[in-house]
């Protein structure tokens, strides 16, 4: 009798995730739909610093205090992040310096991309020789026709960069949920499926709308982010609610959803990280690298009220650093 009435609770549960997930859905795009530019500025001013902040606090709870035979693993997805996110900066702040043309800065970033698409392939190769009874022979093929595409059209790629990465997110909520919520797999599937569905009613009914106004730096710049130079054939409107559309569904995977499946991944759970809770942690270090991270949050908000635009620019330069550090974790998930 228990067990019937707790799989009663599980398919109510699952019911209303679907429901709360879609009813989310249908109100953001309903609304980004008509302010795109005033809820680009006012979600990544409420959620970007957040949402960094609970990346790090469940990458934290995945991290062991020992490696292990995973020790090679983690130094090369540790050292990649750290290596490509300098050249990222370095590539993103010197290309407003006289010695960058067009012609080079498409040939550097060509070059970033592919090292970054080999250093994921590598953690493919990597995470399959810990698990020899997989065939991760696939991937090699797929990493050398994603490097070929870098080159062919660099900024074509790197915008794909940005309307992929929110998929992420939801990637990661796929495998949680597999891990500690398998009753609602099913479910969050058919949260998956209604996302096109979205997409094609923001689509139709912005199609044809004329393009944002660009009157102001900030306006020029987040039309930029979402492609309106790149893709000038289509509404600046339709490309900005697109991708805060998707942006909103990231923010909202990472702060709400992935606590809810994950109780390891509540902020204040601090006895479920390995580093902290540990008797061979580092409980010290992590706490002042945590206090800093809540610093970071303060000081972005404070920096957007104060020069939203200069602070925007400087928060999507990093933001790099966070991207990248999701695919070892991911990777490492499969």
């Amino acid at each position: 009798m228990q067990e019937i009435r707790q799989a009663k609770i599980e398919v109510a549960s699952a019911h209303i995730f679907v429901f709360a997930f879609m009813a989310f859905c249908a109100l953001g795009a309903a609304v980004i739909g008509m302010f795109p530019l005033q809820l680009s500025i006012a979600t990544i001013f409420l959620f970007a610093g957040v949402h960094n902040l609970m990346e790090f606090r469940y990458f934290a709870a995945r991290m062991p205090v020992r490696w292990g035979k995973s020790g090679l693993y983690y130094s090369v997805g540790i050292g990649g992040v750290v290596v490509l996110t300098a050249v990222y900066l370095w590539l993103y702040f010197a290309s407003g310096n006289w010695l960058w043309s067009q012609e080079s800065w498409a040939m550097f970033a060509a070059i970033w991309n592919t090292a970054f698409i080999f250093w994921v392939g590598g953690l493919f190769y990597l995470r399959g020789k810990q698990r020899p009874k997989s065939d991760w022979g696939w991937a090699l093929p797929i990493v050398f026709f994603l490097a070929a595409l870098a080159w062919m059209a660099p900024q074509y790629w790197s915008l794909s960069l940005v309307y992929l990465h929110p998929f992420v997110a939801m990637w990661f909520l796929e495998r949680q949920i597999r891990r500690t919520k398998p009753e609602w797999l099913r479910a969050y599937h058919y949260c998956l499926l209604s996302i096109p569905i979205f997409f094609i009613a923001l689509w139709a009914s912005l199609a044809g709308e004329p393009n944002l106004s660009d009157e102001t730096n900030l306006f020029w710049r987040i039309g930029q982010h979402a492609g309106s130079e790149i893709l000038p054939g289509i509404s600046s409107h339709l490309l900005v609610a697109t991708h805060v559309f998707l942006e909103t569904i990231h923010y909202f995977v990472w702060i709400l959803l992935i606590p809810l499946v994950d109780r390891r991944a509540i902020p204040w759970k601090l006895k479920d990280v390995p580093l902290f809770a540990n008797a061979n942690g580092i409980p010290k270090i992590f706490a002042l690298f945590l206090i800093f991270s809540v610093m970071v949050v303060i000081g972005l908000w404070a920096g957007f009220a104060i020069d939203y635009t200069a602070t925007r620019d400087i928060y999507f330069a990093f933001a790099i650093g966070h991207v990248m550090a999701e695919f070892p974790f991911l990777v490492k998930m499969l």
